[in-house]
């Protein structure tokens, strides 16, 4: 029992360290004030189309982005509430916590 919660915390810990990925964070940002086209992401951001669509997956793939096909684009938004919920997790500051204190005692 113990490995499966340290995998699921684990897990949890990468997808929260892949929020503040800056190609992840500027598209969360970009999308923040409502949905976009992939077109408009894509010149913001200042990546190719497939990489773009490749992070994209990603977010839509945990639900912090939702994908919505309009006329000849398709556009994406965010998901606050989801994105909420993953910053306000105490576990997730704790292992940030405790992660800096193994730095520490490592660095003295």
């Amino acid at each position: 029992m113990g490995i499966m919660s340290n995998d699921a915390s684990n897990e949890s810990e990468k997808i929260f360290e892949s929020l503040f990925e800056p190609d992840n964070a500027e598209i969360l940002t970009e999308l923040k004030d409502g949905s976009k086209p992939l077109s408009v992401l894509t010149k913001k951001i200042g990546v190719s189309k497939e990489e773009l669509d490749e992070k994209l997956s990603y977010l839509i793939e945990k639900g912090f982005v939702s994908k919505n096909e309009k006329s000849d684009d398709v556009y994406y938004s965010l998901d606050i509430e989801k994105i909420s919920k993953v910053l306000e997790n105490d576990d997730n500051f704790k292992n940030i916590d405790d992660g800096l204190a193994k730095l520490d005692s490592f660095l003295n």
